[in-house]
């Protein structure tokens, strides 16, 4: 490792001597590549591998396998690399002019250290798949639970490479680590080594220690931090038709609502009544849905949950729920106020990242109360361990949408989209508020002429 991140620049200088069209085109190849694989059954063994690991059921690691391609497409890294500052691909390559006089020449800022966490086969595959195309000499930690899946997704760049030199190149740049969180080596590339961004994905207590050890690092690399975050459905009586309750009830059982996306609460504005029918049909389709993705509930969880819809119960929430374990959903319905964060000061075990398959849509009046309560999630009790909503989906009538959508942005959403698509991500999305190309870069600024001081 050492002596890899000591060529580290030299690497950079020569995967840069690549065109990008070039290094878009190679990772499009490894898509390609995957697609044959899935197509050709070759993913098999590495599916039920996957499924052991994460916990996941078979059909949502298929559905995983069927987006690498996707997220592996030149077009859609193209166009996340199309909205750097000079919306110029070529300002990879060379200086552009931005102004008369004026040009940006984006550069490598690596080498980078990603480390990621959680289940999810595809949130370490973006930042790294991102940092590789714009040049970077990459090293990135995968989960234990997804390490296999990263490795065959990479696995498909050294098949390229067979062919094409340049896809050596970008081989040579790529390196998949596989230690704990308490290795020497991890110390030692966070606190020592050459690196010039570290990008960490997670929360606490993970998250303090590797900014203390990146802060000791002489050569002060750059840290950016993805911390936790979770999802809140915002619906309006309206809306609340059979595709919302869809969509609801979709996004709550993919991942079993453990992506930064995730609706883990929900605000409907209308009558109780509409409410309680919205909430039935949602768990119409939790009942359809969920039996396609099943996720088996232990038996402490089953007492647990039991005991919460229990509690809900005695509040005067009305509770929706299913009996299937391995489909264990719970819809709690409350009248104005949550009550979530009295029940887990009841049942502390009852946090956000034990919660499978839940939700409680809170019913109120108007928008003003629906922002509240969105405003209030980060500061609760029951959301302990969150950094805040990254996510809004909504299914709000077109009178409302302006002043919501313009309201959510001030209570510091950084994704307000669709309710019934929440999980997926655009190609030119920013990341938790900022361009993430940008994060893995430098901009070098040329001018080549005087600026005259007017008198």
């Amino acid at each position: 490792m050492r002596e890899i991140l000591s060529r580290g620049s030299v690497i950079q200088d020569r995967l840069s001597s690549i065109r990008v069209r070039e290094r878009l085109g190679i990772i499009g190849e490894m898509g390609e590549i995957w697609r044959e694989k899935l197509n050709g059954g070759e993913l098999e063994g590495l599916k039920k591998i996957l499924v052991e690991a994460t916990g996941y059921c078979e059909k949502l690691i298929e559905m995983e396998f069927s987006l690498i391609p996707v997220v592996l497409s030149k077009e859609n890294i193209g166009k996340n690399l199309e909205y750097s500052s000079a919306r110029n691909v070529e300002v990879f390559e060379r200086f552009v002019k931005v102004e008369n006089g004026e040009s940006f020449r984006i550069l490598p800022a690596g080498p980078v250290f990603i480390i990621s966490s959680g289940n999810s086969l595809i949130p370490p595959l973006i930042p790294s798949t991102i940092s590789l195309a714009i040049g970077n000499l990459t090293v990135i930690k995968p989960s234990l639970s997804n390490y296999l899946g990263v490795v065959e997704v990479y696995r498909a760049l050294s098949e390229v490479a067979a062919h094409f030199e340049e896809a050596k190149l970008m081989m040579d740049a790529l390196i998949i680590s596989y230690f704990t969180h308490d290795s020497a080596s991890l110390k030692y590339l966070l606190g020592e080594a050459e690196i010039g961004v570290v990008n960490f994905w997670g929360g606490e207590p993970a998250r303090s220690s590797v900014a203390r050890l990146v802060s000791e690092n002489p050569h002060h690399p750059k840290i950016v931090i993805n911390g936790p975050l979770t999802g809140c459905a915002l619906i309006d009586e309206k809306s609340a038709d059979d595709k919302t309750a869809e969509g609801l009830a979709k996004n709550i059982i993919l991942y079993d609502q453990q992506l930064c996306s995730s609706p883990t609460s929900a605000v409907f504005i209308g009558s109780w009544q509409s409410a309680l029918s919205f909430a039935q049909r949602v768990g119409k389709f939790l009942e359809e849905i969920g039996s396609e993705f099943e996720s088996i509930t232990d038996d402490t969880s089953v007492f647990l949950t039991q005991s919460v819809r229990r509690v809900f119960q005695l509040k005067e929430s009305q509770v929706f729920s299913s009996k299937n374990l391995k489909n264990f959903w719970t819809i709690v319905v409350s009248k104005r106020k949550s009550f979530l964060d009295e029940v887990t000061r009841s049942f502390p075990a009852f946090n956000i990242y034990t919660r499978r398959r839940f939700i409680e849509i809170v019913v109120v009046d108007s928008v003003e109360e629906a922002l509240e309560h969105v405003k209030s999630i980060p500061n609760s009790y029951s959301f302990k361990g969150v950094d805040g909503v990254q996510t809004v989906g909504y299914a709000v009538s077109s009178d409302e949408k302006e002043k919501l959508f313009e309201k959510l942005a001030s209570l510091g959403i950084y994704r307000i989209v669709p309710l019934s698509d929440m999980f997926m991500r655009s190609a030119v999305e920013p990341y938790d508020g900022v361009i993430l190309l940008s994060e893995f870069t430098k901009i070098v600024y040329l001018r080549d002429k005087e600026l005259a001081l007017k008198q």
